[in-house]
């Protein structure tokens, strides 16, 4: 990227920085980095700020999701939002070193935006402190979420963070880490014990509660939080599960933003190009949104000034991300590793895997999904292929390969089964579904072996190698393809479009 294309601006190189040395990001330079650059830095004195929120799991999509959010919304200079700044906290070892890191550097945190012919640098002030991780018992944890300044407790903790039954997508109570936590429930260790307690304590000293804030990428995620804290309340009280039912918030949200993880590179590009030293930068595509349900009994801030869309139910922009983003992320992933290529936007350049996606995303996704709100379909997928197309963000195909077995009947088999239920075509799906077998028996098309790429791997590579002869085989896993691998027309399709794959290659049977 040539720096006339850069959003920030080099001015100097301060003298505080030599080429030997360059300083670590904390409070104490930010008056030389602005000196420096025409760089955005936090619009707000942000020793005025006190927190509303607490975060667990301060994790790069956090950084570049809520916490630029809340930066912008605290940066308006008529917003009156200096009660909304963020405590970071974890329970994790993971957590105590990030805690260090940002630690030095006085919480703030390097943003940067790219695309192929834009970079923009900010640094994010919203997070004000980061409470200790102190395990096993975590009190600065539990003391924190008895301040009644904390309105929202906010968490990113992925999916399996939500203890979950892999068969019924519920709260599992026979976890054996919720086993353990009901051994001894007033000496909480997970992040939902600590919840539960918290809430307790609130309840019987007449504090309001604290609305409890999913910021996961899984579908539902606010019910799915309020699974886990009622159901591990109800093991332990169930008048107090009632009480939680009717007075916590649970909203469900809906969030997006492409966030890799950060490594050396970035790290030096901050070093090379900002001119100071950042031990935890977060880089990301520019675009980012985040659809919230308004429920927050106990208030929450005016996040809709800076683009947060408040509607009554996320449920359709859910669905319209899983089948058009992460569907496509799944059509896409397995051709281009039977083909070799490394990154998603390399597949996007790939003639025969664009065109093939786009065919299938328009002709077989769309017309699954019912109408969103003010939404034009359409438009948003043409979104999705120039974010994906964004050579910047450098999102690993080998990423997007892994865990099929659940990807799958995620976003794949619903959309075919409403197609076959409607009267739809069901060829594309059929061939992305054969596409992901082909993968599983476990070479590229030059015969480069793959490494294992799922929890399941050596069973579906078994069943895989059967289904060259026998592709039925396949369809007989009911747990990923239920009813829909017994259905005569898709049976068929799939199994022509795995013969094609083997026999013809995978892009000759993406062009047929």
């Amino acid at each position: 990227v040539e720096l006339a294309m850069l959003k920030y601006v080099k001015k100097r190189r301060p003298e505080s920085i030599s080429e030997e040395r360059v300083e670590p990001l904390s409070d104490t330079i930010l008056q030389d980095i602005q000196n420096q650059l025409t760089l955005n830095t936090p619009a707000y004195d942000r020793n005025q700020l006190t927190a509303g929120i607490i975060h667990i799991g301060v994790g790069n999509f956090h950084r570049a999701h809520q916490a630029s959010y809340l930066d912008d919304l605290i940066g308006l200079a008529d917003s009156y939002s200096n009660e909304w700044a963020i405590l970071g906290a974890g329970i994790m070892p993971f957590d105590a070193a990030k805690r260090e890191i940002l630690e030095k550097q006085d919480w703030l945190t390097t943003l940067v935006e790219r695309q192929a012919d834009y970079v923009s640098a900010r640094l994010i002030g919203s997070m004000i402190d980061f409470i200790p991780v102190e395990p096993p018992n975590h009190d600065p944890l539990k003391a924190a979420l008895m301040n009644p300044a904390i309105k929202i407790v906010s968490l990113t903790l992925t999916e399996g963070g939500y203890f979950l039954n892999d068969a019924t997508g519920s709260f599992d109570p026979t976890h054996p880490t919720i086993v353990e936590e009901l051994a001894n429930l007033n000496a909480p260790k997970t992040v939902f014990g600590l919840i539960v307690q918290a809430l307790k304590i609130r309840r019987y000293a007449g504090m309001p509660p604290f609305t409890v804030l999913s910021c996961d990428n899984i579908p539902h995620n606010g019910d799915v939080a309020k699974g886990a804290v009622i159901g591990l309340a109800k093991l332990w009280d169930e008048e107090l599960a009632s009480w939680i039912d009717s007075n916590v918030g649970f909203p469900n949200s809906m969030v997006d933003r492409i966030t890799p993880m950060t490594g050396d590179a970035e790290r030096q590009f901050v070093k090379e190009e900002l001119g100071y030293e950042d031990g935890a930068p977060v880089f990301c595509e520019p675009y980012k949104q985040w659809i919230l349900e308004d429920n927050f009994p106990s208030g929450r801030p005016a996040l809709e000034r800076v683009g947060v869309q408040f509607v009554p139910d996320v449920k359709p922009y859910e669905l319209m991300k899983i089948r058009i983003l992460n569907g496509a992320h799944a059509a896409l992933c397995y051709a281009a590793a039977l083909l070799e290529l490394k990154h998603v936007h390399d597949a996007m350049d790939h003639p025969v895997i664009s065109a093939f996606l786009d065919c299938v995303q328009r002709n077989e996704v769309i017309p699954s999904i019912p109408p969103v709100p003010d939404t034009d379909l359409y438009d948003y997928w043409e979104l999705i292929q120039a974010r994906f197309g964004n050579p910047m963000i450098a999102d690993s195909i080998d990423r997007i390969c892994f865990d099929g077995a659940s990807r799958q009947p995620k976003f794949i088999i619903p959309p075919v089964a409403e197609n076959l239920r409607d009267g739809r075509s069901i060829d594309g799906l059929a061939l992305v579904s054969a596409m992901w077998c082909r993968y599983c028996q476990g070479r590229a098309e030059s015969g480069r072996e793959f490494e294992p790429n799922d929890p399941t791997w050596d069973k579906l590579h078994e069943t895989a190698l059967k289904a060259a002869d026998d592709p039925t085989v396949w369809l007989n896993m009911s747990g990923i393809y239920g009813d829909v691998g017994k259905k005569a027309i898709f049976v068929k399709s799939f199994s022509a479009a795995l013969e094609s794959i083997i026999e013809d290659g995978v892009e000759l049977a993406m062009l047929k």
